[in-house]
């Protein structure tokens, strides 16, 4: 096998602390006969190709460190990883305050043994990486969000980009309350002595989601009809068939036994999604 062919990298999408949902992700990977190799940034996660494997993989958060960089630098970290090793957990990777390992024994010991310290970790590292970007979010939400509700202009597509990263900056910022659900959660569970999982849905905050998406498509859609920009209504409408047609479509792939009907209804997914972009140029550029 060529050496581009034995790695490869995967987009998966997780929230930061979410280690539940890594975890299976990864040992699904494995099962496949992908490898973890490295995470990089945001949703990439890079693979070595190997025979199937049944793989457990850990993960720990260690809020003293900000990168993989000063992990591996660490005067800590031959110990710790002595320490690990001696469980039979192998070290992978790191990525900001996550730390990845995997175990190839068939009933492993647990990598964290104690709930209430695994949460206090998972607190902290969660805090430093991502409190500053829900800070952020939350605050260009509100500066986006009254501009599209007050403002006295419906530009063309501005409203419409603008009501998206709105949407993007309310849903990093509302997967922030998400946490802090969960994690009052996971502290009755802890002092039990209970480990929780994460990425647990939450409805509440779905149905929140939910709700401003249609808010935000209402007064863009209100004020380009009071506004007689009709180009606007038009490229949202069609927006929202693709959404829809594509939400069909997901649901038939998820019920689609074969791999080669699966991968149609991706290329037809992708083909609707592309069709939207030029339709929506074109309807732009004939106003």
């Amino acid at each position: 096998m060529s050496q581009e062919k034995s790695f490869k990298t995967f987009r998966k999408n997780f929230g930061y602390y979410d280690r539940t949902g890594i975890q299976e992700y990864l040992e699904q990977k494995a099962s496949e006969g992908w490898r973890l190799v490295k995470k990089q940034f945001a949703s990439e996660w890079e693979f070595k190709k190997t025979e199937p494997q049944k793989l457990h993989y850990a993960i720990t958060y260690l809020p003293q460190y900000s990168n993989e960089g000063s992990f591996l630098l660490s005067k800590d970290k031959k110990e710790y990883l002595e320490l690990c090793a001696a469980s039979g957990w192998q070290f992978v990777c790191a990525y900001k305050n996550m730390v990845i390992f995997l175990n190839e024994e068939e009933n492993p010991l647990p990598l964290e043994t104690d709930p209430e310290v695994e949460l206090t970790l998972i607190h902290k590292s969660f805090l430093k990486h991502d409190l500053p970007k829900s800070i952020f979010s939350f605050a260009f939400f509100m500066i986006a969000f009254f501009y599209l509700l007050f403002s006295d202009t419906v530009s063309k597509g501005v409203d419409l980009v603008l009501g998206f990263f709105a949407f993007l900056s309310f849903y990093t910022a509302i997967d922030f309350f998400g946490y802090l659900r969960w994690r009052k959660k996971a502290l009755a569970a802890a002092a039990t002595g209970k480990f929780s999982r994460t990425g647990i849905p939450d409805k509440l905050l779905s149905a929140l989601m939910d709700v401003f998406l249609i808010l935000c498509v209402a007064i863009i859609i209100i004020k380009s009809i009071i506004m007689s920009e009709w180009e606007t209504s038009i490229v949202i409408a069609v927006i929202a068939v693709m959404v829809i047609l594509n939400e069909i479509l997901d649901k038939l792939k998820k019920k689609a036994e074969n791999n080669w009907k699966k991968n149609l209804f991706k290329f037809v997914s992708f083909l609707i999604y592309v069709a939207t972009i030029f339709f929506a140029n074109y309807i732009l550029d004939l106003f």
